[in-house]
C-alpha cells in the first residue's frame, strides 16, 4: 500500500482541521500519517509516496510560522518522484491569499516533485461546506 503523509502547520486549527479531513478521506486506500510540522524535518518526508502540505497565509503572504525552518531546510531535498499537493485556508480580504499554497507549490516545483493537483485554497472559516469540499479535493489524489 503506498504511504502518505499529511505536513502541517496551524495557529488556529483551521488547516489542522483540513488536514484531518484530508486523511480521513485518504485513509481508505493509502497508509496515512499527519504530522505537525513543528514535530518533523524534511527528511522525514522522503519515506512517502504522496506528500500534503498544509499552511495558512499570515502578515505579508507568509508561511505559518512553524512551517518557516521546515521550509527553508527542504532546499536540501530532492523531490524527484514524490507526489506532491499542497492546500491552505486564507482570507481574500488580504491581498496575498492564500500565498502560502503558492510557496509551497513553487518550492516543490523547484525540487523536482510531481504537482499532482491544483492547490487548494479555502476563503474564510472552516465549516461543513470546507470539509465536504477538501474531502473532494483529496478523493482525486492519486
Amino acid at each position: 500500500m503506498e504511504r502518505a503523509i499529511i505536513v502541517y502547520g496551524s495557529n488556529t486549527g483551521n488547516t489542522e482541521s483540513l488536514a484531518g479531513a484530508v486523511a480521513e478521506e485518504l485513509q481508505s486506500r493509502l497508509d496515512v500519517t499527519v504530522q505537525n510540522v513543528a514535530d518533523i524535518s524534511p527528511d522525514d518526508i522522503l519515506d512517502y509516496d504522496l506528500i500534503l502540505l498544509g499552511s495558512s497565509t499570515w502578515n505579508e503572504g507568509e508561511l505559518q510560522e512553524d512551517f518557516q525552518d521546515f521550509f527553508e531546510e527542504m532546499d536540501r531535498l530532492d523531490l524527484s518522484g514524490k507526489k506532491v499537493a499542497v492546500f491552505g485556508p486564507g482570507d481574500s480580504s488580504w491581498e496575498e491569499y492564500c500565498r502560502a499554497v503558492d510557496l509551497l507549490e513553487e518550492k516543490s516545483r523547484e525540487l523536482r516533485a510531481d504537482l499532482i493537483a491544483p492547490g487548494f485554497k479555502w476563503d474564510g472559516d472552516i465549516d461543513e461546506d470546507a470539509i465536504a469540499e477538501i474531502r473532494k479535493w483529496a478523493s482525486k489524489l492519486h
